[in-house]
């Protein structure tokens, strides 16, 4: 649903790069029924599991992970929190159902103009449940507070209904011509935000 960070088209619609933003430890998010915790290599083992299963991607731009090991590899690049030039925020958390082993996980871009391209991932055994939805609206709200992000971007497959569904829940709508300006989309992505007076559209 958003631009991976690690991937070098990632950036493509993004601002150009700022000043460095300083470091900031990650904090846990708890909601009704889930905790989100800070990504870290050592998850790699315990969430392959809810991220093998090749049905997941196929709204995504990539595939599955092989193996945990590549797992590992590539969050303990995504510990340092920030791209290299310091000008994006790396953030991702681990959904957790409280007492249970990890389902998926949110993850926020914050970039400069206080705005963070959103996404989101869950186990097929896990969906229709409301997680997803539960798990992205605790993270847009720590966002907010700690990031003080004010506006939210993500990319989704016009036919993934189950995503646009829960971007609209949430307050998102479809991006503007100008919103659009500066972004490059392929024909069957659409771009959705939410911003300051959207959600009074919304209603």
């Amino acid at each position: 649903m958003a631009p991976d960070p690690l991937d070098d088209g990632a950036t493509t619609g993004l601002p150009e790069p700022s000043a460095p933003m300083p470091p900031m430890p990650m904090q846990a998010i708890t909601t009704e029924r889930l905790v989100l915790e800070p990504l870290t290599a050592a998850h790699a083992d315990a969430i392959f599991d809810a991220l093998a299963d090749s049905t997941l991607y196929r709204y995504l731009d990539q595939p599955a992970p092989p193996s945990a090991d590549h797992l590992r590899r590539r969050y303990l690049r995504l510990e340092s929190r920030l791209s290299p030039d310091g000008s994006q925020r790396w953030l991702n958390w681990v959904i957790r159902a409280h007492g249970e082993a990890p389902i998926g996980y949110v993850q926020a871009t914050v970039v400069a103009g206080r705005t963070a391209w959103i996404a989101y991932i869950l186990s097929g055994q896990h969906q229709g449940r409301g997680y997803a939805r539960e798990a992205t609206s605790g993270m847009l709200a720590h966002l907010a507070s700690v990031y003080r992000t004010e506006r939210y971007l993500a990319t989704v497959e016009a036919d993934n209904r189950p995503s646009v569904r829960l971007l609209e829940a949430l307050a998102f709508l479809g991006a503007t011509a100008s919103e659009l300006l500066g972004h490059s989309l392929t024909p069957t992505e659409r771009l959705f935000v939410r911003a300051p007076g959207h959600a009074q559209n919304a209603s």
